[in-house]
């Protein structure tokens, strides 16, 4: 699995006490406006990987977030696991996700993000041919399975620091917790000095 950050990016985080907060899996018609409704009353700033066929069905929850100044990534078409996809299929799961995102904002995103983080190495090439970087993440709120927000909070505060890349999800029904867990990370890492960076 590669690195969410190139090592100078990293290293250049790490020094100003950048935090990425990072939201898979969605848009969600419940879940994702509510969890844009906490960044924009925060003033910060995130990066949404989207899934294709909900681009195609929410479009202006898209646009909602390219308006508010969010970056959009992909996250491929319909949340399939490609590590063991062959190349031609590969590359048809993300044609058809940047043709959804470009439908919905205008313009291709930069990054892609594999489903459940699963990827062959072979594949990279390909997909950074295709005109993406692939970014994944280095710390895991766990919010997939999470039971509370205080479990989110407290994985989230335990792990990340300068530079950390926060996976948390906004398309699923535990999103309901990462919705209350927001605004206490965001509270706690700005009172640390940190401040909040798209990718």
């Amino acid at each position: 699995m590669a690195c969410c950050l190139v090592p100078e990016q990293q290293v250049l985080a790490s020094q100003q006490k950048v935090i990425y907060f990072t939201f898979d899996d969605g848009p969600g018609a419940v879940y994702t406006p509510q969890i844009l409704n906490v960044l924009r009353r925060e003033r910060i700033h995130a990066t949404f990987f989207v899934l294709g066929y909900r681009c195609k069905a929410l479009p202006d929850i898209v646009r909602r977030m390219q308006r508010e100044g969010h970056e959009i990534g992909s996250h491929g078409y319909d949340h399939r696991n490609l590590a063991h996809a062959s190349i031609p299929v590969v590359k048809s799961e993300i044609t058809l996700a940047d043709s959804a995102i470009v439908k919905a904002v205008g313009h291709k995103p930069l990054y892609y993000r594999p489903p459940f983080g699963a990827i062959d190495r072979t594949e990279i090439p390909v997909i950074q041919r295709m005109g993406h970087r692939v970014r994944f993440w280095t710390v895991d709120s766990a919010d997939w399975k999470a039971t509370s927000a205080a479990s989110i909070v407290q994985n989230v505060e335990r792990s990340a620091g300068p530079g950390s890349v926060v996976l948390f999800h906004d398309g699923l029904n535990a999103s309901r917790f990462t919705i209350r867990a927001l605004p206490v990370l965001i509270r706690y890492y700005k009172s640390r000095g940190y401040r909040f960076a798209t990718l």
